[in-house]
């Protein structure tokens, strides 16, 4: 309890397509269609946190795109126990979602972009209260 709760992928995101294609006569037309994630947001699930909701930009690394939240500004603290139950802080990634007027996932996009995408994940989560004496 009043402790900086950190957030952390155990693996990074990767971005991620996919292409319709028609060939039919000669004609050949093709559209890819990327998702790209680019924030995070968690939410504490709970008004006993502070702040009850923090984002985060992910940063593109060799292996994709991640967040290490233990040297952002904003970490959620939660101020009360949970006794025996649990608070459901929930974790949104958001896609930015564009388009290409080809097969290639890395062409020039398309205007205009397509509306964002969002993933969710809810993980129960626990919150003990420990008490000490300081002198």
């Amino acid at each position: 309890m009043n402790l900086p709760t950190h957030v952390k992928f155990d693996v990074p995101l990767e971005r991620v397509w996919v292409t319709a294609r028609f060939n039919h006569l000669g004609v050949d037309l093709a559209a890819t269609t990327v998702a790209t994630p680019v924030a995070l947001r968690v939410d504490a699930g709970t008004d006993f946190a502070d702040p009850r909701t923090c984002e985060y930009d992910l940063s593109s690394g060799k292996s994709g795109y991640q967040v290490d939240t233990s040297k952002a500004d904003c970490s959620i603290a939660f101020k009360k126990s949970t006794g025996g139950g649990s608070y459901p802080l929930q974790a949104r990634v958001t896609w930015k979602v564009t388009w290409t007027d080809s097969a290639n996932p890395d062409g020039a996009p398309r205007e205009p972009d397509l509306p964002a995408g969002l993933s969710t994940f809810e993980q129960d989560v626990a919150v003990k209260e420990v008490q000490s004496v300081n002198r």
